[in-house]
């Protein structure tokens, strides 16, 4: 992301988040005197529900770690949650926990950060014997790169390290051309999923649902370039509203839900546990994040399996925001 873009990004969100809250105080004044108490500000119902249990976790980062532009909680390290650095950086995955701590740095050897931007915890080859990370090289602003990369490495300890480890490089292309994506995450069976960041428009200019591409765990195994394919669509419409950019995606651990975030909402659409597919005839829920006053959120992850997600933001220093969004009926 050059500085000119993320400048302009920062006072859009900075003004979109007064105009939210001037919306948030205008439904509290405006409420009855009789009206019951609430947990949380009234907001316009096509905006989603608020989010409540708020916790704002002061982070003690590596100063390395300028970007922190996605999370990807592992399931066999309880709090530990990876991270990385976008474009311009070197190619390192570090480790933070939820009490702000840090948690360690591996420089990837095997691997190139041309735009680094998802990442998420899934099995290793075969499936169960032992949980990688996934790291997407997948950002592309411009939607000029003829191919992408996704890197696996093993999970490593996040014992404050800063050993290298080795990945394991997939390189592909998107069926119908270079797509932006931020949101990646992997299923049960290792199968991979990209979702579309920005605006796009169909063939009588309108706007399209986002996009999601899906590779197989067996491409890992292909040795050449492959192909991602086009699987589904979400419900979410990037380009519908101000600043409704895909910026992360993350699986829960049970696998029954997917937290799909923008820089002012959170989707969570609920999956089939096995394939990892959203389940279209379940409405998703929507959450409100704009009153976590972010200056520029990024990634999300799940602290368990009830709606406690965990909120990064690009930033040095920046805390991690921690809180309770609903999850779908049905």
């Amino acid at each position: 992301m050059d500085i000119g873009e993320n400048l302009l990004k920062q006072l859009a969100m900075r003004a979109t988040a007064v105009i939210m809250l001037s919306i948030i105080a205008s439904c509290d004044r405006t409420a009855g005197a009789n009206q019951p108490a609430r947990r949380g500000p009234a907001l316009p119902d096509s905006m989603g529900a608020a989010p409540t249990h708020v916790s704002v976790v002061r982070t003690r980062a590596r100063p390395e770690l300028l970007e922190n532009s996605t999370a990807a909680m592992s399931h066999r390290q309880p709090g530990v949650f990876f991270t990385i650095n976008d474009s311009g950086n070197d190619p390192v995955l570090f480790a933070m926990d939820t009490t702000g701590a840090d948690r360690g740095a591996w420089p990837v050897r095997g691997a190139t950060n041309v735009d680094w931007e998802s990442a998420a915890i899934g099995p290793c080859a075969p499936p169960g014997v032992a949980e990688c990370v996934y790291i997407g090289d997948t950002g592309d602003n411009l939607a000029h790169h003829r191919s992408r990369a996704v890197y696996r490495v093993a999970e490593p300890a996040a014992n404050g390290s800063t050993d290298s480890i080795v990945a394991e490089k997939l390189s592909y292309v998107y069926a119908d051309g270079p797509h932006d994506v931020e949101a990646m995450y992997v299923a049960r069976n290792g199968d991979m999923f990209f979702i579309t960041k920005r605006r796009l428009k169909n063939g009588a200019g309108a706007l399209r649902p986002a996009l999601v591409f899906k590779l197989s765990a067996a491409e890992w195994s292909a040795h050449r370039q492959v192909v991602a394919q086009l699987v589904d669509s979400l419900s979410l419409v990037p380009g519908s509203a101000p600043l409704r950019v895909i910026t992360d995606a993350s699986l829960s651990p049970d696998a029954r839900h997917l937290a799909v975030r923008t820089y002012m909402q959170v989707y969570v659409y609920a999956t089939d546990p096995l394939t990892g597919r959203v389940l279209r005839a379940v409405p998703p829920s929507v959450c409100n994040i704009v009153s976590l006053g972010e200056p520029q959120g990024e990634g999300v992850t799940w602290a368990d399996n009830g709606g406690r997600l965990v909120f990064t933001s690009e930033g040095q220093e920046q805390p991690i925001r921690i809180a309770n969004c609903p999850l779908p009926r049905g």
